[in-house]
This record gives structure tokens, C-alpha cells and sequence, in this order.
């Protein structure tokens, strides 16, 4: 991927060029071949499709514990890490 310079920004496709932006940094990239579709059908992907769904059941149950804790101790580095020791339980049941 490369990053845009200069002045001008743009996001959205020109031709076979996707042009994105990151928080705050700006990249562009050639457009892939893979589509929803495939990804959702074909047989190559089942273990994509597994991890997708351990990732959501993570998410959610580290999303329960986050919201416990106090507005102070509440940022993403922890957030993330919440999300990969549900992970870690979950691939451990499953």
C-alpha cells in the first residue's frame, strides 16, 4: 500500500487504484479481485469464516467487561486486549 502526499486527499476508486484513508493518514492500493461472495461460499475460506464468527462472540463478551470498568481506565489497547483473551477462551472450548 502507499501513502498519498501532497496537499489533495482522496478516497474512493479510480480505475483499478483504491484510494483510503486510516485515522488520519491517507494510502492507496490496487483494487482487489476478492468478493463478498466469495469469501461468504467458497470452501477456501471456511477457516476465515470460523475466526470472523470467534472474533464477533469475542468482541461482544469483551464488550460487556469494558463497559464495566471506570471512564479512566477505558481505552483501546484494553479494549483489543479484552477482545484476544476471549479469543484465546473461546479456540480453547471450541
Amino acid at each position: 500500500m502507499a501513502k498519498q502526499t501532497g496537499i489533495h486527499k482522496i478516497t474512493g476508486l479510480i480505475g483499478e487504484t483504491s484510494f483510503y484513508q486510516v485515522e488520519d493518514k491517507f494510502y492507496a492500493r490496487s483494487k482487489s479481485s476478492l468478493t463478498r461472495k466469495r469469501v461468504l461460499n467458497d470452501p477456501a475460506f471456511t477457516q476465515t469464516m470460523k475466526y470472523a464468527g470467534l472474533l464477533a462472540r469475542a468482541s461482544k463478551m469483551a464488550s460487556l467487561i469494558y463497559h464495566t470498568l471506570p471512564k479512566e481506565q477505558q481505552n483501546l489497547a484494553k479494549y483489543r486486549k479484552l477482545t484476544g483473551e476471549m479469543m484465546k477462551l473461546l479456540k480453547e472450548e471450541g
